[in-house]
């Protein structure tokens, strides 16, 4: 059975660079990938679904990453989140802090260290 991952960012050509890093980075794993753009519409979808795994921006319209993390966080379920943004993780200490269990990766993303990570996550062989 594929592993359902979840990616939640505004801008629409991440889904491109997602779909390519992940497929580098896990090969020969079967994986489904759902991509958003609107964090509504990904909690909309979340209430009903089971990813095994979700990537958010940080930084998004509506519903940012880190209120995004909450909120799943209240639903109960333990779901490994990342949190990704284009700054500097020392930007966001204090709201991180505040958010358990939500790694937080910037971009460019170091493709071994997201590929090691996720491997461990989803519970897959290293490529």
């Amino acid at each position: 059975m594929p592993k359902l991952i979840a990616i939640i960012d505004d801008e629409p050509e991440m889904e491109f660079v997602y779909s390519l890093v992940l497929e580098n980075a896990l090969k020969g794993s079967e994986l489904e990938l759902k991509f958003f753009q609107d964090s509504r519409d990904f909690f909309e979808w979340f209430v009903s679904s089971d990813p095994d795994l979700i990537l958010s921006d940080i930084n998004m319209p509506f519903i940012s990453g880190p209120e995004l993390c909450h909120a799943i966080r209240l639903t109960g379920r333990s779901i490994p989140i990342y949190l990704v943004s284009g700054s500097d993780e020392r930007d966001y200490q204090d709201i991180l802090n505040e958010i358990d269990e939500c790694r937080f990766l910037t971009k460019p993303l170091n493709t071994s260290r997201f590929q090691h990570l996720l491997a461990l996550d989803l519970n897959l062989p290293l490529a």
